[in-house]
């Protein structure tokens, strides 16, 4: 019985693994099919929490959590482990149903197990880093009064008692600077806040720019055909997702209410916080602010900071006492804008006649001024005077003609200046542009200008734009409506015979009066420009104009330039970029004093009759979308060209582009517009495979839109959107010194090298250019490689490669020869790509791409500055050698900024050298999910 009781026991034991064992065999498929419907809702659930987490990260300062970003990695683990467990069970073997039946169900359990977690989460983001602007460029503060006062902001900032603080004090006082010095100090030493907001505001208020300004900020963007009311939801909610943000509004001249834009109410339970800056006190009492008052200098900090900026050199002049210095110092009542614009007028005098002429003219100009702003314009305008040529004068006065705030481009503002005779005493174009730029320098070094946007610009502070508004209303005669947005065209009473120059320029106007016709006989510029709902102009509207030297109408509605123009013998600059309406353009044989003619963007069919007349023509732009052709003999007429932009049109004449292509050798830019390969092909053989100075020769099948060609680079350039470029008859031929190479949806290429020239079946890298900078390749469906290792030598200048969108590239660098391919194979020799100059790399959206080099070659390029990988799901090595330090450890390029990618990708690279992951952690900027 003891026998029988213990074989009973030992099938108690073993019964239920067997038929467990005997269940999982049998039912291996049921099991699999439970095991892909769990996964289908977790991998619904996965989606779903990926789409949430993007959008919560998209509206606010958020970043995905710790726990959740481990949950997706975990999710993913699960998925990769499934497969495998499918894989096995598809081989089919008899003896192993059972052991991965259990395999499965345990994995439903896991998958159940994660979909629960997925379902409580209560919350999928964080509050991310703050986040850091730029810093402002700004100038050193002067005075204890100055720096208590940055104290106090300071502290009202750090502190809860005052959400909102009004900053005022007359004009040129220092407001603003002591605001940037702020700004700078927040994105340095405060973490208190998610973000720091600058915005200019300026006159008059317009709600939507300021709207738009404080959305661009945020790094976001408001539909603009959405109302005021409905736009300023779209702000709250950007502005309300960064919970603690401080928005500093500079220049108001005029109070709102926060809810019309979509500022959330500052208060102490949100710690937002809000500065203005402003003249009027009573703003900030409307805004409800703390007023916090900016102080004039006391008449030491004021005599130390214009001996700053008259120069040290100014105290060793023995004739010049101290007394004298203190009361040039004393008339300008302590205003730093007023002492620093006179100190560099007076900088390098060292005559006291003149110290003392000054100060006579100082006291002179003041006594006929009344009230606070008049006796701020007095001193300003004494720095104007100071300037004594009257050319600098009225290359100065004509910067008042742009909006207030307008950051104005140099090259633009020198264009005027010429067209309007202003640098007449030298001939040669670049001598005058350089001319134009001393000038420039000159006007900021006065302290009258002010260079901003990394130096491609200046702007006029708006209290020396009032100072220029004040002169010329009287003599010489300016009438400035600019960027006020207007609707209405002025009267005829307010066009004055002694008008010398009107600025219409960035309003709305949509008419002008069908009867009018101005007598202003002396006027020589208009600018119109930016009137987008501008479609008319009457006929007689320029018949009593025949002064005038510079015509903008660009980007403006009209639909035919009047006949009038033609009688204009006097015009210089007639320009009409982006009138996107315009088909018809009157004869221009008259206009024999033209200088600059832009018709670019416009949609005229053909040229304007006499154009061979225009034998000054320095500027001609014709990029023009439905022109067949350019007539021939035309070009060689304009012997004076010095930048010209041409489109051949689909009727090109072989003479005309062999005609333009004889014309390089004597431009600084020529921009070409190639509708045929052969064509273009014609224009680089013509020119001996080298161009202008500076070019960009275009080859596209169809017109591309103005605002995408705004961009082109400046350099020698050659860009070819989606056409044929390896036809067996003629492939293209590339100039011999192109720097920047672009193709575009050029899908007849495999690789670089099927554009060069063979010999023997290699590529000839003798006819390649050697000084290539930038390779660009969007949208290239057949792209499998870029070039060879032959093709390496010919990209030693090379600084930035980029591809994008090319959905088969698989790697960069291909070996072309068997020869070399085997030597590979065998490690007979190193397969290393050196790019010594490259700075930037960046991949994007490779679905293919492996590798940057096949046979596990890698990359050298130590002057490495920029690298961005994303969406290149089978990338498994970056292939990169850095330098090794002395004890043989792997150190950063030494100019290495940041490396941006997905967290994802990047965890899952292999590395050739140990610890090299580590080295390079600290410059992972990580995007996406």
């Amino acid at each position: 019985m003891d026998f029988i009781g213990t074989i009973l026991e030992f099938f108690k034991c073993v019964g239920p693994p067997i038929r467990q064992y005997v269940r999982r065999h049998r039912k291996l498929s049921e099991i699999m099919r439970n095991l892909e419907r769990a996964l289908q809702e977790l991998n619904s659930k996965k989606e779903d929490i990926k789409a949430t987490m993007k959008a919560e990260c998209e509206l606010g300062n958020k970043q995905p959590s710790n726990e959740v970003n481990d949950w997706l990695k975990n999710v993913e683990r699960i998925n990769n482990e499934a497969q495998s467990i499918e894989k096995e069970v598809k081989k089919g073997k008899y003896f192993s149903r059972a052991c991965l039946g259990k395999d499965a169900e345990e994995k439903i359990q896991e998958v159940k197990e994660y979909h629960r977690k997925g379902c409580s989460f209560t919350s999928l983001v964080i509050d991310a880093p703050p986040t850091r602007g730029l810093m402002l460029p700004t100038t050193t503060l002067v005075g204890e009064k100055t720096e208590k006062i940055v104290e106090i902001i300071w502290e009202d900032l750090m502190g809860d008692k005052a959400p909102k603080i009004g900053v005022w004090g007359m004009g040129g006082i220092g407001k603003t600077t002591i605001m940037k010095v702020i700004y700078n100090k927040l994105q340095k030493e405060s973490n208190k806040f998610n973000v720091v907001i600058w915005v200019t505001v300026s006159q008059p208020l317009d709600l939507n720019k300021l709207q738009n300004d404080i959305a661009i900020e945020l790094n976001q963007n408001l539909p603009a055909n959405e109302n005021t009311e409905r736009r300023a939801r779209m702000l709250l909610r950007m502005l309300e997702a960064k919970k603690r943000f401080v928005l500093i509004l500079d220049d108001m001249w005029e109070a709102f209410g926060l809810e019309e834009i979509g500022i959330p109410e500052p208060s102490e339970e949100n710690g937002c916080k809000l500065v203005v800056t402003t003249r009027s006190v009573g703003i900030c009492r409307s805004m409800g602010c703390k007023e916090v008052r900016v102080q004039p200098l006391s008449n030491e900090e004021a005599l130390n900071l214009f001996l700053d900026k008259v120069g040290s050199r100014t105290l060793q002049i023995p004739t010049l006492n101290k007394k004298m210095m203190n009361s040039v110092v004393e008339e300008c009542a302590g205003l730093p804008l007023a002492i620093v614009t006179i100190a560099g007028c007076m900088r390098g005098v060292d005559e006291i006649h003149e110290w003392r002429n000054v100060l006579n003219e100082l006291r002179g100009r003041l006594r006929s001024r009344n009230g606070v702003n008049a006796d701020v314009l007095g001193r300003l305008e004494f720095s104007y005077h100071r300037l004594k040529d009257e050319k600098l004068q009225q290359c100065f006065l004509y910067c008042a003609l742009y909006p207030e705030d307008f950051a104005i481009p140099k090259d633009e503002l020198i264009d005027h200046w010429i067209a309007e005779g202003f640098i007449e005493e030298v001939k040669d174009v670049q001598a005058k542009y350089d001319r134009g730029h001393t000038i420039l320098n000159r006007l900021v070094n006065c302290c009258l200008l002010e260079s901003v946007k990394d130096g491609s610009c200046v702007k006029m502070h708006d209290l020396i734009r009032d100072m220029a508004l004040r002169i010329t209303s009287k003599s010489p005669l300016f009438t400035v409506k600019a960027g006020l947005r207007l609707l209405k065209f002025p009267g005829e009473q307010e066009w004055e015979e002694n008008l010398s120059r009107v600025s219409l320029m960035r309003n709305d106007i949509e008419e002008i009066p069908s009867n009018m016709s101005p007598h202003c006989e002396i006027l020589s510029t208009l600018l119109l420009q930016h009137n987008l709902y501008l479609q008319r102009i009457p006929e007689c509207f320029f018949v009593h104009m025949h002064g005038l030297k510079v015509l903008n109408l660009s980007h403006t509605s009209i639909e035919v330039l009047p006949n009038s123009v033609s009688d204009l013998t006097n015009l210089r600059s007639l320009l009409l970029q982006d009138c996107l309406s315009l088909t018809r353009v009157p004869s221009v044989a008259k206009l024999l004093a033209l200088q600059y003619l832009d018709l670019e963007g416009t949609w005229i069919e053909e040229v304007p009759k006499g154009m061979e007349m225009l034998e000054n023509l320095s500027h001609l732009y014709l990029y023009l979308p439905p022109l067949k052709k350019f007539p021939a003999g035309i070009l060689p007429r304009l012997r004076n060209l010095y930048k010209l932009k041409l489109s051949f049109g689909n009727e090109a004449l072989r003479e005309t582009v062999e005609e333009a292509a004889s014309l390089s050798d004597g431009l600084d830019s020529f921009e070409g517009y190639f509708s045929k390969l052969k064509d273009f092909n014609i224009y680089v053989k013509s020119t001996d495979g080298r161009g202008s100075k500076n070019y960009c020769l275009l080859l596209l099948a169809y017109h591309v839109p103005p605002f995408v060609m705004a961009d082109l680079e400046v350099g020698k350039s050659v860009r070819l959107f989606a056409c044929k470029i390896c036809e067996r008859e003629e492939p293209i031929v590339l100039p011999e010194d192109v720097q920047y190479l672009e193709m575009f949806a050029v899908n007849d290429v495999a690789s670089l090298n099927d554009v060069l020239p063979r010999e023997q079946g290699l590529v000839n890298i003798g006819q390649f250019s050697h000084d290539l900078k930038v390779l660009w390749f969007d949208y290239c469906g057949n792209l499998k490689n870029l070039f060879s290792l032959r093709l390496l030598p010919a990209l030693q200048n090379l600084e930035v490669l980029q591809v994008y969108k090319c959905f088969l590239i698989e790697e960069i660098v291909a070996v072309e020869d068997e020869e070399t391919e085997k030597e590979l194979a065998t490690n007979t020799i190193i397969n290393t790509v050196t790019l010594p100059r490259l700075k930037k790399l960046y991949f994007s959206k490779l679905p293919e791409f492996k590798s940057f080099c096949s046979n596990n070659g890698v990359l050298v390029c130590n002057s490495l500055q920029e690298i961005e990988v994303y969406n290149c799901p089978k990338l498994k090595r970056l292939s990169l050698s850095l330098p090794l330090l002395d004890n043989g450890q792997p150190s950063s390029p030494a100019a290495l900024k940041v490396i941006k990618t997905e967290k994802e990708l990047w965890e899952s690279l292999e590395w050739d050298q140990a610890n090299a992951k580590d080295v390079l952690n600290p410059y992972c900027k990580f995007v996406g999910f």
